[in-house]
């Protein structure tokens, strides 16, 4: 057995868990890469119909809003199960994202990315609900690790295609849809043979689905749900900030396309490993502390990154662009995995639902704010306005969460149905909250 297999072995995960993440993980992997084909070609994408920045946040905003109806797509994981739903999401992605290159103008631009971002946030949604409910506890941050990795890596590609096919060959932007289009469909393919989640079977068979979408709202998952909810909407707050980072270099700092891509795909390329490394560190020392300190870490990067004085170049940048790109990548799988283990399995696909929903809601109001800022001041103060969402995000996190690492869905949650490999016990009447100490005293 190799190296990798022994380390996987020991955290309890076999060969089919392995299969998994890499089916997922190529999934989450065009993800990304679809979701930063607009950063990186923004400023290309406004010239071509003619938006100033901000025409073009608020053409994202609506963008991003629009996706809001994967809130009832994603919901129905919990009815139909996790792997038909995850089939038709990536079938109706690949579509609209092809799509999306025979656009002849922003309205038609905004509209057809608009229907791929809902297939995009329920797939997502869903990709993080299987994996929660397929891996051991002792990897569950692990996994998380990597498939946030396989994100980076899509996001990662995006650059270094785009400046050789724009700058090198004259190409368009809508070329970068194009090439998006047959790994897709690969990924489709390859779904085929995908199997159920088992924790879903268990409550499908056992009859403890869902019956209503109101059964979220129980008393028993009211307190976790309004947490989640809020949190992730703040934490979405400075999604204006990443999408225009390649744009800024390029409009303010009078960077090459190449170049500002190069320095995403630079400045990134350390967070790759970290990611996996930030997984198995909230496995051992809890979500909370390896969660909030790699945002604190985005926060700090983020703040250099814009406010370094004009003419300072790549050399200078490229450190704090770093650390912003390093402390969201580190920061989100290990926060991701508290929408996944604070709700039971019943309602765990419209937990992620709400979730997704909240952040779609953060990021459009991150981009109007910016939006209407951006007619009175520079990116710079817009940025430090917006940076105010993740900081009280930190802190309600910090006291207000609990630490789950290393504990099963069914006692993280307060599940009554217990595990494969649990001893079946009389279950309490209730679900009990999980304990916990605040990070912050």
């Amino acid at each position: 057995m190799s190296f990798i297999g022994r380390r996987f072995a020991e955290r309890g995960l076999e060969r089919h868990h392995v299969v998994l993440l890499l089916l997922l993980g190529a999934a989450a992997f065009f993800d990304g890469y679809d979701t930063a084909v607009k950063a990186v070609a923004l400023k290309q994408i406004r010239e071509t119909f003619d938006l100033d920045p901000s025409g073009g946040s608020a053409m994202l905003a609506i963008i991003t809003l629009g996706a809001v109806p994967a809130l009832a797509l994603t919901r129905l994981a919990d009815r139909v199960g996790r792997r038909t739903m995850l089939l038709w999401t990536v079938v109706g992605f690949t579509l609209f994202s092809g799509l999306t290159a025979l656009t002849p103008n922003w309205q038609t631009f905004a509209a057809v990315q608009l229907i791929a971002n809902v297939f995009i946030v329920a797939e997502s949604a869903i990709v993080w609900t299987y994996a929660a409910e397929e891996l051991p506890a002792e990897a569950r941050g692990l996994g998380f690790g990597l498939i946030g990795m396989n994100i980076a890596l899509g996001t990662g590609l995006a650059p270094l295609l785009y400046g050789p096919l724009h700058e090198g060959l004259g190409l368009s932007w809508r070329w970068m849809y194009v090439v998006a289009v047959p790994p897709l469909l690969l990924v489709a393919g390859l779904r085929r043979g995908l199997g159920e989640s088992r924790r879903f079977e268990r409550a499908r068979d056992d009859g403890n689905l869902a019956q209503r979408w109101q059964d979220i709202l129980a008393p028993s998952h009211r307190r976790w749900l309004g947490l989640v909810v809020v949190t992730t909407f703040l934490f979405a707050m400075t999604y204006q900030v990443g999408t225009v980072a390649i744009d800024w270099l390029q409009s303010e700092r009078d960077m090459s396309a190449t170049l500002a891509g190069n320095m995403m795909v630079l400045g990134g390329l350390p967070g790759i490993p970290i990611m996996v490394m930030a997984g198995r560190w909230s496995d051992r020392f809890g979500r909370r502390l390896v969660g909030c300190g790699f945002a604190v870490l985005g926060l700090v990067g983020g703040a250099g990154f814009f406010w370094l004085p004009d003419g300072t170049g790549a050399p200078a940048l490229l450190p704090f662009m770093s650390m912003m790109l390093i402390g969201t990548m580190g920061s989100f799988p290990v926060l991701q995995t508290f929408v996944t283990e604070l709700f039971p399995t019943s309602v765990r696909g419209s937990a992620t639902a709400w979730s997704s929903t909240s952040a779609i809601v953060g990021r459009t109001a991150s981009l109007g704010i910016a939006a209407v800022l951006l007619k009175f001041t520079d990116q710079t103060v817009t940025t430090t306005v917006l940076a105010l969402g993740p900081i009280v995000g930190i802190v309600m996190v910090a006291r207000l969460f609990p630490d789950t690492h290393g504990r099963e869905l069914e006692e993280t949650s307060g599940e009554l149905q217990p595990t494969a490999t649990a001893t079946p016990t009389d279950a309490p009447e209730e679900p009990e909250e999980p304990e916990f100490v605040p990070l912050l005293t």
